[in-house]
């Protein structure tokens, strides 16, 4: 299983799409997407879609199993067939695109996402952006260079949970912010070798990652590759980024200064990710804390397994996906906005889901059509900050020694080992788009 276990059959995966009903609008936008995989298609293929904002013109994937799923879930919920890609490089040349989708692995996203800019395509872009700084680094020159509109899926920023949340901080209601602490305690599954499907192209899979073995999913044209130090780097950085994210944008932060890392594999031998994880960011002298365990962890409060803790002079908050919490400092009764205990897979949790993607992808679409960033949440410098601290965080743990971080240049300063690490190789024949 993948990291969102509790998204089983039975809930968005196999609900019914709704099609999207008429709207008094321009003409809708021509959409791509590359990465039709459980994400691409069960997510963003659907709510943008649902959005009746876009035409859905082209699809992209090396996995027929996972394309023919995407094109079968988009037909019977009304889209017209689109065209169907192998490579990228092709998509991106289908006549009259306007926007893409980048929903591939995360070893995958500076070459596309060059490459669209490159295209003047408008840019939903998966988070991370990037697997390594070099790539983050070579991105924001592409998009510098292009007058596009880019959006980092970071769904929660479009919760009113997160403006909530943001009001009442700076309102001084907690008092001065000391501390924050994320966190994720969730199980991960297990994965073996299996042998490489005829219908999956894993040459192109991996591209300029090394070639890994495959991994093979449970569900028929999708690999595991969440697992592999090589395509990811793991919780904090695939699903604990959204977390670190709305800790920036409600307390207006930038970059870290230092991270470090403390971590390891004890219950989970052949894991190439840590099991259980502590870092620390320091924010120009606020501690913002995050941990993960896929093991042994069963809280007091189970429904702050997962989501942010606020920490002030005057109470604490507490964040989740559905709803937050006040807990003064006095010992008064705690205060309850939303439901911070909705089950997640819930029919709750997923409707909010639903709201949180349509929001995101109409704000797209109407970025697009002004041909400007401003109404972007999201952003591109969003999401190069949200990154590069989570790659950071990795290279702390991989390094066993803390970063300080150079602003301006990106280095590591006084750690050579995660200075060697800010740019990986690409295998032949691919080339990194990183010039210094």
């Amino acid at each position: 299983m993948e990291r969102r276990a509790f998204l089983k059959v039975g809930t968005l995966a196999s609900a019914a799409w709704i099609i999207p009903g008429g709207k008094q609008q321009t003409q809708k936008i021509k959409l791509g997407m590359i990465g039709t995989g459980w994400w691409g298609t069960d997510y963003l293929l659907r709510f943008g879609y649902e959005s009746g904002e876009f035409d859905i013109v082209a699809l992209c994937d090396v996995s027929e199993v996972a394309l023919n799923n995407a094109v079968d879930k988009l037909t019977q919920a009304g889209g017209a067939k689109p065209t169907l890609y192998r490579e990228h490089e092709a998509l991106l040349e289908h006549p009259g695109l306007e926007a893409v989708v980048i929903a591939t692995p995360t070893h995958w996203h500076a070459l596309q996402f060059i490459a669209a800019c490159k295209k003047g395509l408008h840019i939903w872009q998966e988070k991370p952006i990037s697997y390594d700084i070099r790539e983050a680094q070579a991105m924001r020159s592409a998009f510098e260079s292009a007058d596009v509109v880019v959006n980092i899926d970071f769904p929660r920023l479009h919760a009113p949970i997160n403006d909530q949340v943001k009001d009442y901080i700076e309102s001084g209601s907690i008092g001065e912010v000391y501390q924050v602490h994320a966190s994720i305690n969730n199980p991960v599954g297990r994965a073996k070798r299996g042998e490489i499907p005829e219908t999956i192209d894993y040459e192109r899979f991996c591209g300029p990652a090394p070639l890994l073995p495959y991994l093979p999913h449970a569900n028929p044209g999708r690999t595991n590759w969440r697992l592999q130090q090589g395509f990811s780097r793991g919780i904090l950085a695939d699903w604990g980024i959204h977390y670190l994210e709305n800790i920036r944008s409600i307390l207006n932060l930038g970059l870290p200064n230092s991270v470090a890392s403390i971590g390891g594999i004890t219950r989970q031998q052949g894991q190439e990710h840590p099991d259980h994880l502590d870092v620390r960011f320091d924010f120009g002298g606020l501690p913002v804390n995050w941990s993960h365990k896929t093991w042994g962890f069963t809280s007091p409060l189970p429904h702050t397994n997962i989501g942010v803790f606020y920490y002030g002079d005057k109470g604490t908050v507490f964040a989740a996906d559905s709803g937050w919490e006040v807990y003064p400092q006095d010992g008064t009764s705690r205060k309850e906005f939303g439901n911070a205990r909705v089950r997640l897979g819930s029919d709750e949790y997923e409707n909010e889901i639903r709201r949180e993607f349509i929001t995101q992808f109409t704000e797209f679409a109407k970025a697009i059509r002004e041909k400007s960033n401003k109404r972007i949440k999201g952003t591109f410098q969003e999401g190069f900050n949200s990154t590069s601290s989570v790659i950071y965080a990795d290279l702390a743990y991989r390094s066993h020694q803390q970063i300080f971080i150079d602003a301006a240049t990106m280095d590591t300063p006084g750690n050579d080992e995660a200075q060697a690490m800010l740019l990986r190789e690409y295998r032949a024949p691919y080339h990194h788009p990183y010039q210094s």
